[in-house]
């Protein structure tokens, strides 16, 4: 509840373009989330790949990147569901989809004493936009999603 209180404060203080973007966020992360649980995941990919491919590519200034990360990781903490990586990162893919070399990353944790642990990313140039993770932890790229 603090965290929603926070954003409606925040909501005030934001231009019409953040909230514009925020609302996309919403939006993406909610259609994403429906359809990663309603379809096979080879049916969901290729739909995604539909909604995705664009023939224009278009340079967007790291402001805006960062306010379109800022967005998704703010509606996935919002919503009243769990939106983990994957679902972030492919909101984030979608919403970006025009910026060039940028890639959906799936990983696993390379960590012997720990169960099977998967991680979705998303990398802009070889650079971590969205998905993170700390220093003490290391992930072994299995997929890269262009």
């Amino acid at each position: 509840m603090t965290n929603l209180r926070r954003f409606i404060g925040k909501w005030n203080e934001l231009s019409g373009s953040a909230k514009l973007t925020f609302i996309k966020a919403a939006t993406s992360l909610l259609l994403v989330k429906l359809g990663l649980a309603l379809l096979p995941f080879s049916s969901f990919r290729k739909v995604f790949h539909w909604f995705t491919k664009t023939k224009s590519v278009e340079e967007l200034p790291q402001a805006q990147i960062d306010q379109t990360v800022w967005a998704v990781d703010t509606a996935a903490n919002l919503l009243p569901f769990e939106l983990l990586c994957l679902p972030r990162a492919l909101a984030t893919k979608y919403l970006l989809r025009k910026v060039p070399s940028m890639t959906l990353e799936i990983g696993i944790e390379v960590n012997p004493a720990k169960s099977f642990e998967a991680h979705a990313w998303i990398e802009k140039n070889g650079n971590i936009i969205i998905g993170d993770w700390p220093d003490s932890v290391s992930y072994k790229r299995l997929w890269v999603w262009e």
